[in-house]
């Protein structure tokens, strides 16, 4: 027996000190749920959950992104479901107006319901927004410059790529002009002098006793009913609007009116449209397809190609067309993140849908063409409407699946977070039970191990 070195207490007492080391850690995974509380448990384990728990937020970002989204779609969508309502308005007030049974003051009540109805669409475009954006201005569409003042862009489909296209204007797009000799009249109008001038249809009475002022008046009044422009000064009627569609026809009842008017019955001026080509480069066109149509109406350029492609632009009048290169930027639409990693958006392209950019701030109700013209203006607005629309509800059902697909991402994931983090709690009571039972025995034994050299002294006794 040894005095000086107590092997037996020194192996009780390493053992004693593993087992509370390991009983230590036990009980940090029982008090905080998980196995891996600090790097030197596992560093690998740590490493890869921390990647997986960042991962895991992201997604969950993502998914609250995406029902963001929604809720902004839905918003516009509310919004284009009012624009549907005023567009449906306008034309059974269309319809209405192309029955011939009212007057002109009938027609002057509708027109009036027309005008509100036009500010109202505007309101709508201005106002709608989201958190601050504007949905249906124009400021979530693709972007777009040109390089000359001459031309402007008015839409471009949100598809289209970034790029540079060049479009040459041959020649701009007229409006339709009409004269009348309004500097013979004399003092007043005599009975012999006295009918009815008809612009488009649209009777003017020019009655016995009027002074030349009374029937400038008349005239310009009436005119500017129909989108006419009427200069007081010589007589020069002029459409506001450019291209083959307008027109300006003349008559009268009275063939004395007529012939001190200088107006002749038969005759009708019609406007001219743009003349607009792509331009060419290298014996290839700049930007577009050679599939890509070209189409003027007015002042207005249209390229229309496959898969959506649609290209808009408004020629300054009389500019003089020329060359222009247009410059299609990515910015415009707004960009959803809706996934976990870099490039993983949505653009969301929502187009203007003010009065004129949906082609109906001017439309007239006081003929029966007229009125179907408006027809035909207003169903083209609802077309259009209803196109954006689509596009927002493909919006709305892709983002559906997205959140559906990031929710179950993050089930999953949160499944192998749960792996390789959270302790199995049944198993580590088990373990810790283990731990605490040893610790008691190898507590007792030390015990004994430091009570064997007592037995020394029965030596010394004897």
């Amino acid at each position: 027996m040894r005095l000086n070195h107590n092997a037996l207490a020194y192996t009780a007492n390493n053992n004693l000190n593993t087992i509370n080391h390991n009983l230590t850690k036990s009980m940090e995974r029982l008090s905080s749920g998980y196995k891996i509380n600090k790097a030197s448990d596992d560093a690998a384990g740590k490493a890869i959950s921390q990647r997986m728990q960042s991962q895991l937020r992201g997604l969950d970002r993502a998914v609250n992104n995406a029902n963001d989204g929604i809720s902004l779609i839905q918003t516009a969508e509310g919004a284009l479901d009012e624009v549907h309502s005023i567009l449906a308005r306008m034309r059974e007030l269309a319809v209405r107006a192309a029955n011939e049974v009212y007057t002109e003051g009938d027609c002057d009540a509708i027109q009036d319901e027309i005008a509100q109805l036009q500010q109202e669409l505007d309101m709508i475009s201005d106002k709608t927004d989201f958190n601050g954006r504007k949905l249906l201005n124009g400021e979530l569409n693709k972007k777009a410059y040109t390089d000359n003042d001459n031309l402007s862009v008015a839409e471009v489909a949100g598809d289209i790529n970034p790029g540079e296209y060049g479009v040459f204007v041959a020649q701009t797009g007229t409006q339709a002009t009409m004269s009348i000799r309004i500097n013979s009249l004399g003092g007043t109008v005599t009975a012999a002098q006295a009918g009815t001038l008809k612009i488009n249809g649209l009777e003017v009475n020019i009655s016995e006793g009027m002074s030349k002022a009374d029937v400038n008046t008349a005239i310009r009044n009436a005119a500017s009913k129909i989108g006419i422009d009427y200069n007081i000064s010589n007589g020069e009627f002029r459409t506001q609007e450019y291209g083959t569609l307008q027109k300006i026809h003349l008559e009268t009842t009275n063939a004395t009116l007529g012939s001190l008017l200088a107006v002749n019955n038969s005759n009708t001026s019609y406007g001219t449209n743009a003349k607009a080509e792509f331009m060419v480069e290298d014996d290839k066109r700049i930007g577009f397809e050679e599939s890509a149509i070209i189409d003027t109406q007015g002042n207005r350029v249209t390229v229309t190609d496959k898969d959506g492609f649609k290209m808009v632009y408004d020629i300054k009048p009389g500019s003089g067309g020329g060359e222009n290169r247009i410059t299609v930027l990515s910015a415009g639409p707004m960009v959803l993140q809706i996934g976990n990693n870099e490039g993983q958006t949505l653009n969301v392209n929502i187009g203007k849908t003010t009065a004129e950019s949906l082609g109906v701030s001017r439309v007239y109700m006081y003929s029966n063409a007229y009125a179907t013209a408006a027809l035909e203006k207003i169903d083209a607005a609802i077309a259009r409407v209803s196109e954006i629309r689509s596009a927002l509800g493909a919006y709305q059902n892709r983002l559906d699946h997205t959140v559906t697909n990031l929710d179950t991402a993050s089930e999953n994931l949160t499944s192998s977070v749960s792996r390789i983090l959270d302790t199995d709690m049944a198993e580590e009571i088990t373990e810790y039970t283990q731990k605490q039972v040893l610790s008691q025995s190898a507590l007792q034994m030390l015990t004994k191990s430091n009570a064997r050299p007592e037995g020394l002294l029965q030596l010394f006794q004897r």
